[in-house]
């Protein structure tokens, strides 16, 4: 075992007494954005979900953390089990001290196998004569009650034609019982892809088989893909990534990078697309995957990660950044992803009650509510919440765009560089789902036909709502998130 100590490159091995504890008390200086009821990290930088993958009897949720402070340094896998969703346990994580990880644990996916869980993931490792990196593409063994048991690597550096960009590998079964991984990857050409890996067992030395051939998809100016998750639904095959450099636009793609889904046909290495289209249209939203070991007959679950690559949070003066989006059933009507939060949240739901909200009233604790109306395909504007700044945030419709406004909310500049609204197209506008905490706010549009995830800030904030029409708002409020 080695102990990392290098600037950002700094293992949870190498705290010192006391450091991880003056950290969190900076953390509990955050009086009006920590969340309730999202998983959110005790100190530091949250960001992709990680070796999500169903045992038989729980769920099994990692996510990528860097303990020190709210920056991308040393990637660890932060580690819990949940049978609802709603009580978290922590279970043993992974811990950069091997020099095949050497600068960090990047992303990956997980599959049970036996009475094991298998995980997947990239070592991020640096040369030393010339800081040049180095992937390595690594297996840890965990058994199902969460603790580590070994890891070791399984492939070092870039295959031929490749730059050092590949990562991320995400494992699925054949028909025949091999274990594949798809890693996202970049062409020596700059372009970005994937590629997919075969295994015999977890014994077996990975061989290369060659490129994700996804002819629909236009990939002008992509650089990367990342995140790549094949998986089906039924009888149809869905591959989600994110791919990078995509060209923004006005009304989709607005993000610097973006989270995208395909729905269609595998065949070997060929997905034939029936539907290609972005997973969600709000400012934060990025690297999702989707829980193996599930029967997916006739859905996945799926977490993302509520935050963007490269973006600065108001919270990170307090050392915390970012948390994981609710859990999301996704189903597919024809060839289009729906998605939703999971049944279990909607179970948890307390205090029922309807609200007739006509131009203005005080919701109690709405900043950690859920609202549900029925917009009848008729325009509205309503402002939520206030302060003595003048702060609110604004979502809208004219009849064939939502807008989801920020500008009136605290941004860094970080999150002005990419504009302060979001567009949604959708016609035939129905119904309307929100669920607010505390900084995050997830949108779902016609019972998960679109959605829209993002962070806001308004400090010292009023529960208030302002709108321009009657609506009849249906309240309640999810359980706060149990640690264990």
């Amino acid at each position: 075992m080695i102990i990392f100590n290098n600037g950002k490159y700094k293992s949870i091995l190498a705290a010192e007494q006391g450091e991880l504890e003056q950290i969190k008390s900076e953390v509990e200086k955050d009086r009006d954005f920590r969340p309730y009821y999202h998983l959110a990290p005790s100190t530091g930088l949250l960001n992709d979900p990680n070796g999500l993958v169903f045992d038989g009897e729980k769920f099994h949720l990692f996510y990528q953390w860097f303990p020190f402070d709210a920056i991308h340094g040393m990637k660890h896998w932060k580690h819990f089990t949940t049978e609802d969703f709603h009580i978290y346990t922590e279970a043993d994580p992974l811990i950069p001290c091997e020099l095949f990880e050497s600068h960090g644990c990047y992303s990956g996916g997980a599959l049970p196998v036996g009475d094991k869980i298998a995980a997947f993931y990239t070592g991020n490792t640096r040369r030393a004569a010339d800081n040049q990196r180095v992937p390595f593409q690594n297996l840890a063994i965990f058994d199902r009650t969460g603790k580590l048991l070994s890891k070791r690597p399984l492939i070092e550096n870039a295959p031929k034609g490749y730059t050092e960009h590949v990562r991320d590998p995400k494992p699925y079964f054949t028909k025949e019982g091999k274990i594949r991984f798809i890693c996202g990857a970049q062409r020596e050409d700059l372009t970005g892809t994937a590629i997919i890996f075969e295994m015999d067992n977890l014994d077996d030395e990975p061989r290369l088989l060659g490129e994700l051939s996804l002819p629909a998809f236009d990939n002008q100016k992509v650089f990367m893909w990342e995140c790549p998750d094949l998986l089906k639904v039924g009888d149809n095959d869905i591959f989600i990534w994110s791919p990078q450099g995509k060209r923004r636009e006005a009304r989709r793609f607005q993000n610097n990078f973006h989270a995208v889904y395909a729905v269609g046909k595998l065949d070997d290495r060929t997905f034939n697309a029936a539907h290609i289209a972005e997973l969600d249209q709000g400012f934060d939203f990025y690297a999702p995957q989707t829980f193996a070991g599930l029967e997916n007959q006739k859905h996945a679950v799926m977490f993302g990660w509520c935050g963007m690559p490269d973006l600065t949070y108001p919270t990170d003066k307090y050392k915390w950044h970012s948390m994981l989006t609710l859990p999301r059933e996704i189903t597919l009507q024809g060839n289009r992803l729906v998605q939703r939060p999971i049944k279990e949240i909607y179970q948890n739901l307390t205090a029922l009650s309807q609200i007739s909200l006509q131009q203005q009233a005080e919701i109690q604790d709405l900043d950690r509510a859920y609202i549900k109306f029925d917009a009848e395909n008729t325009a509205f504007n309503i402002r939520f919440f206030a302060n003595e700044q003048g702060q609110t945030l604004s979502l809208s419709y004219d009849g064939e765009l939502v807008c989801l406004d920020r500008s009136q909310t605290e941004e860094t500049e970080w999150m002005k560089k990419f504009a302060s609204q979001r567009y949604c197209e959708i016609k035939n506008l129905r119904q309307v789902e929100i669920f607010f905490d505390r900084s995050i706010i997830e949108i779902f549009l016609n019972d998960g036909e679109k959605a829209l995830t993002s962070r806001f800030f308004i400090a010292n904030r009023q529960n208030s709502v302002k709108t321009d029409r009657t609506l009849r708002l249906n309240v309640g409020y999810p359980k706060e998130i149990e640690y264990k």
